[in-house]
């Protein structure tokens, strides 16, 4: 998860981090990043989907992996 919030420009990063690892409200996270809520809202969701992928990419490697480890 570390490695997959480092890799995501920092135009995503930094509201995915605010929101959902710091656990400021969206106003509170706009107001950091000094946009407006919906600025914020669509970053953070294009964030959160970058992340999804990257983790899902890394979750099938491991289904793989345990599929050949059996």
């Amino acid at each position: 998860m570390v490695e997959a919030l480092g890799e995501l420009p920092p135009i995503y990063r930094t509201p995915v981090l605010l929101r959902d690892i710091h656990g400021l409200s969206t106003e509170e996270a706009s107001a950091v990043l000094r946009v407006k809520t919906q600025t914020l809202k669509s970053r953070l969701h294009r964030g959160r989907l970058i992340l999804r992928e990257k983790l899902g990419e890394f979750a099938d490697g491991l289904a793989l992996h345990s599929l050949h480890a059996a």
